[in-house]
């Protein structure tokens, strides 16, 4: 089992699943391998799936894991053996999550011992094998990250704020109307913002102003 944290930088897209996919089931010696995959945006979620697929598979003889979490950066991964012999399942199966590229999501591998013993070289590859079937027959989601701005300015310019916004694809989710003017949240593909404040500059002679919001999806 392992958690840990990895940092990159300029993150605009990630790939994820937006449902669950399974099952998907091999068989290596009589033992049944059932994989699973599910969307899991937060540990709480793949935790959820987790309870869920014990309950289903009450008599499996084991339900392993790996996780791999974060909204265009990994911010925490997890793998677990559920009693298999160490480095034999979770690890391979998280593997194949990282050879998918995928984020936000849990892959888990349930066991049904089918009395022949795989040893630990056939069991990383019997649980990796699994991992890699459910993986490859899912669909992956593109998620384009954004930033968001809020924006104020006079009446007069909605025109030329208007084609600033449609020629950076800007997503307007909020706009209020005062007796000063247009109070406008817009959000931006994930690094437009410099592009968005420099065509506002031009477009409205520096009578908008534009004040960064938090980062989203």
């Amino acid at each position: 089992m392992a958690d840990n944290v990895v940092v990159t930088t300029d993150v605009r897209t990630y790939l994820t699943v937006t449902r669950a996919w399974g099952p998907v089931e091999i068989r290596e010696k009589g033992s049944r391998f059932i994989a699973w995959l599910f969307p899991a945006p937060e540990r709480q979620v793949a935790e959820t799936h987790l309870s869920d697929l014990r309950r289903q598979y009450h008599d499996s003889t084991h339900v392993c894991f790996a996780w791999r979490l974060g909204k265009g950066v990994e911010r925490e991964h997890r793998y677990n053996d559920d009693g298999e012999p160490g480095g034999t399942a979770g690890l391979p199966i998280f593997n194949e999550i990282l050879r998918r590229d995928y984020l936000d999501v849990v892959v888990a591998v349930v066991r049904y011992f089918g009395g022949v013993k795989l040893g630990t070289g056939g069991l990383a590859r019997a649980y990796g094998r699994a991992a890699r079937a459910v993986l490859e027959v899912s669909q992956a989601a593109v998620v384009h990250l954004t930033d968001s701005a809020v924006l104020e300015f006079p009446f007069d310019l909605t025109g030329e704020v208007m084609q600033v916004a449609r020629r950076l694809q800007a997503e307007i989710v909020t706009q209020e109307h005062a007796a000063t003017g247009t109070r406008m949240t817009l959000l931006v593909p994930r690094g437009s913002l410099d592009a968005l404040r420099a065509g506002l500059l031009e477009a409205g002679a520096g009578r908008v102003t534009l004040t960064p919001g938090k980062s989203t999806k």
